[in-house]
């Protein structure tokens, strides 16, 4: 039976922004360049293994952001499926720089692991970082109570980030749209579908099969 007991964090300010969080998938035009900037440089104050500071953000708008859409061939997708994200101001990419983490573990004091080289790493924590770098975005974003939509390149991303200069090195760990948010935009996609899983089965103590409320003994 799952705990009636308040969660403390639930009433915070962070706790409440985690909360209403959501995607958006109807935009209605969207913040000022500057006001994009301003939210880029705070998102990117995240984690990053051994200050490698890998993650960067490619912010388009205007007659970029509408090369993107056709070039990316995302623009075709959501014309017949959300035509509404379309209107959207801007799209961020959040980008990766591997060899930030390769030159990074070849210095002296991160040397000896063999992390120099990129097929090394038991996992690429250059796209981990950047993973935090968009939770950052998106919960900034639903501070200011806008709108945003994370998702991927649908196909040949190599393509697109050819196409606005970016370098070999450097992948594509998702997309973020970001506008106002449509007063008549409703909560849709799968989380409308799907019920949200219990935390007595997600989170573990001690073992993986200690669960939230089993004893601890």
């Amino acid at each position: 039976m799952a705990s009636t007991k308040p969660n403390k964090y639930f009433s915070t300010a962070l706790g409440q922004i985690i909360r209403r969080r959501r995607m958006t998938r109807t935009f209605d035009g969207g913040p000022s360049l500057e006001d994009l900037k301003e939210l880029g440089e705070l998102a990117l104050r995240a984690p990053s293994a051994g200050f490698s500071q890998g993650a960067h953000l490619l912010i388009l708008v205007g007659d970029d952001l509408q090369r993107f859409w056709q070039v990316s061939g995302v623009g075709a997708w959501f014309g017949k499926t959300s035509p509404g994200v379309l209107e959207a101001q801007s799209v961020i990419l959040v980008l990766a720089d591997e060899s930030a983490y390769t030159n990074r573990y070849s210095e002296g004091d991160k040397a000896g692991h063999g992390l120099e080289k990129a097929e090394n790493w038991v996992k690429p924590m250059w796209l981990t970082d950047a993973a935090l770098v968009t939770q950052n975005l998106l919960l900034l974003v639903e501070e200011q109570r806008w709108g945003a939509l994370l998702f991927d390149l649908f196909v040949e991303p190599r393509k697109l980030l050819d196409a606005f200069e970016v370098p070999a090195n450097v992948h594509c760990a998702g997309v973020v749209a970001v506008g106002y948010r449509h007063p008549q935009d409703q909560p849709s996609g799968t989380p409308t579908q799907r019920k949200r899983k219990a935390s007595v089965d997600l989170l573990h103590f001690g073992t993986w099969n200690t669960h939230i409320e089993d004893p601890l003994g």
